[in-house]
């Protein structure tokens, strides 16, 4: 059985903004997510797997998107787990 590689948290993110965008027709720039939950270059850096979520993010996340923080730690952990496994 073939399994898919999990997602970098930042794919995560990238779809759940889209996905708010078209739910409020509401044209919701990185800069603006990044302002609502009180980061900078941060949230970038996520999405463009630069960057790992880390647990103060996670609670953001959590928060900002009405998930579990638990969601978001388990996303990381799943992406560090298959990474390591490529090594």
């Amino acid at each position: 059985m073939t399994m898919f590689a999990p997602a970098h948290p930042g794919e995560l993110i990238k779809e759940t903004i889209e996905e708010l965008r078209e739910e409020t027709s509401n044209k919701l720039t990185l800069e603006e997510v990044a302002a609502g939950l009180e980061i900078s270059k941060t949230l970038s850096t996520i999405i463009n797997h630069k960057q790992s979520i880390s647990l103060e993010m996670a609670l953001k996340l959590a928060k900002a998107f009405n998930t579990s923080l638990d969601f978001w730690l388990r996303a990381q952990e799943n992406y560090n787990l298959a990474q390591a496994k490529k090594k």
